[in-house]
Formats: C-alpha cells, sequence, structure tokens
C-alpha cells in the first residue's frame, strides 16, 4: 500500500481540505492526524456544538458499512 502525507486545512463548510491528486483516487483510505499547539486554548462550548452541527451531515453510512463497522466489535 502506497502511502503520502499532505497537510491540509477545515474549509469553511467544516470538511477537510484534500488536494485534487489524492481526491480522485479509487480506494483511497484516508487517516487524519490532528495536531494541536499546546498554547491553543480549549474549545468553547460555542465551538464544541458547531462541531456536532458540522459533523452531524446528511452524509450517512450505508447499509454495507455499518454491517461492517458493527462486526469490527467481535474481532
Amino acid at each position: 500500500m502506497n502511502k503520502a502525507t499532505f497537510s491540509t486545512r477545515l474549509l469553511p463548510d467544516g470538511h477537510l481540505y484534500c488536494p485534487e491528486e489524492f481526491a480522485q483516487k479509487k480506494n483511497a483510505i484516508f487517516k487524519v492526524i490532528v495536531l494541536f499547539d499546546e498554547t491553543q486554548a480549549e474549545a468553547s462550548e460555542h465551538d464544541i456544538e458547531l462541531s456536532a452541527i458540522n459533523d452531524n451531515s446528511t452524509d450517512f453510512l450505508s447499509k454495507e458499512e455499518l454491517s461492517y463497522y458493527l462486526g469490527l466489535e467481535d474481532l
């Protein structure tokens, strides 16, 4: 499996930016690692609520994906 690392940024709609050369790859698997500066202030309640709203989009798992992830608990 080939691996590539790139930096990204948060887009206004709450999604992460993906460079075009990676976005068009079939069967691409992304692992997101978030690094925070130690001097960064903690998230406010408003930030947490806004994050929850952005995460609760219309992009739901298919039945196949849901079955797969629920099946992982058995392993």
